[in-house]
């Protein structure tokens, strides 16, 4: 049975003499609004550091005496703003940089300058031989820093962006690095996640949440290794530099200045994504970590585009992107919703609905793959969906029982109910997913979020609501 909290948002879907339906609703994967990118949290974090489920009386489990409010600095502490090395391009066999002011080129080892350079005109540092040349000069440095004056922004690639840039060389490549504050860097997160015509509580609710996301990966993971803090594509946060920054985006930065969400004073893993399908899911029943702050709740889904989607393949097409994915099962023949052993549940579903597995069953064998698998095999808007089948039968004549169907087979023209969730396909010409949502389903659902803001709640109870038991403070 489907969670009292779903059963509202699914389709009524009803067996009938053109298909049958087997109802799976899994886990989602992340999406940004924007321009429909992956937003935060595809990826389970690698260490969890609460990952397991006795740590919620802490003194960063609860919330604040209002239950909403923002925790404020002590002023008397001596902080300044986070610096983030950002990646903007690597392995490169040269690189032309400037800025929309006079700038320098500072040898990063030693702060020589190196060269002194006008507004707008590009200098070029080129790998040959496995020297560094800067303008055709060899250098003895391998890494570069290109400084500018207040209020001026460097280019690197036709883009602009606050803060320095860095170029190092490591052997393979010229590493390009902006060197940013938090601060900076969100303003130029913020648009490419969120559409900046958004209500403004959304807005601010977004960016701390982007600015948490950013603290807790800073330098984790093979960013760490590779010599920077994080990347600027979807795999970290898309981060687009001053070309994306709006007015009304900045406005939501600079009014949430310094501001993050912790846990046993810790940043959390803050995940979002685009569209809850009405709930979102706790951590586990998606990666399998526990996470005390990412449990499910109720969301008001209904004014996404993505509340209801459709995708449709041939049973063939299906067979191939099995295959394709290393899953081949010859010939299908039938589907089934299933538990998986790490999941803990008998039924195959988790608390709001989601499944856990997904058995496909085929003249080769058969294979069970997750919610989250099925999604990225398919190519779904999210792993929250109903699987139903189409077929084209010849009508029947009164009182007879038997039609065939477009291969040739004779088949009941009206298919029996299912037993223990098992659709057979048998004189099926197409699998239908009907879906819910755009996203993992884990932590603030954007649409949701901008539902909320609308109804007149601000950017702390939008956060209190998608992220338990957090502490929303400043750092600086």
């Amino acid at each position: 049975m489907l969670g009292k909290r779903l059963r509202k948002y699914m389709p009524a879907l009803v067996a009938g003499s053109l298909g049958i339906l087997l109802t799976i609703n899994a886990g989602v994967a992340s999406a940004g609004i924007g321009v429909l990118r992956p937003g935060a949290g595809n990826n389970p974090p690698k260490t969890p550091d609460w990952n397991v489920k006795n740590q919620e009386g802490g003194s960063g489990a609860v919330t604040t005496k209002d239950g909403k409010s923002v925790q404020k600095l002590d002023k008397s502490k001596k902080t300044t703003v986070t610096m983030l090395s950002v990646m903007l391009g690597e392995s490169l066999s040269s690189v032309k940089v400037s800025a929309s002011g006079d700038f320098e080129l500072v040898d990063g080892n030693g702060g020589k300058v190196l060269r002194k350079m006008p507004a707008n005109v590009s200098a070029e540092v080129k790998i040959s031989g496995g020297a560094v040349y800067l303008n055709g000069e060899k250098l003895a440095s391998r890494i570069i820093t290109l400084r500018t004056g207040k209020g001026q922004q460097v280019v690197y690639n036709g883009s602009s962006y606050r803060g320095q840039l860095r170029l190092v060389y490591d052997g393979s490549g010229i590493q390009v690095l902006n060197i940013v504050s938090l601060e900076d860097y969100a303003k130029g997160v913020l648009p490419s996640e969120m559409s900046p015509s958004w209500q403004p509580e959304a807005l601010k609710a977004q960016a701390v949440a982007a600015r948490t996301f950013a603290l807790y990966n800073k330098g984790k993971g093979h960013t760490a290794s590779s010599g920077y803090d994080l990347c600027s594509s979807s795999h970290c946060q898309v981060y687009s530099g001053t070309a994306a920054e709006t007015t009304t985006t900045n406005q939501a930065v600079d009014e949430t200045y310094g501001q993050i969400m912790q846990y046993n004073n810790q940043p959390i893993y803050a995940a979002f994504h685009a569209s809850s399908g009405g709930a979102t899911e706790n951590s586990e029943d998606v990666w399998g970590n526990y996470l005390p702050y990412l449990r499910s709740v109720t969301d008001d889904d209904s004014k996404s585009p993505y509340h209801n989607w459709t995708s449709k393949f041939t049973v063939v097409q299906v067979e191939k992107k099995l295959a394709s994915a290393g899953k081949e099962v010859g010939n299908l023949k039938s589907i089934a919703l299933v538990p998986i052993s790490s999941s803990g549940s008998v039924t195959g579903r988790s608390a709001s609905g989601r499944a856990y597995g997904v058995k496909f069953i085929g003249t080769n064998g058969e294979i069970t793959l997750t919610g989250e698998q099925a999604r990225r095999i398919f190519g779904l808007k999210s792993a929250m969906f109903n699987v139903r089948t189409e077929r084209s039968v010849q009508v029947p004549a009164k009182g007879k029982k038997k039609v065939t169907a477009s291969d040739g087979k004779t088949i009941d023209a009206k298919p029996a109910a299912m037993n223990d969730g098992i659709m057979k396909l048998q004189g099926v010409d197409n699998v239908v997913f009907e879906g819910h949502g755009f996203g993992h389903g884990l932590g603030m659902a954007q649409y949701g979020a901008n539902a909320m803001a609308a109804a007149g709640s601000s950017y702390d109870v939008i956060l209190h609501h998608y992220y338990t038991n957090v502490i929303i403070q400043e750092i600086y």
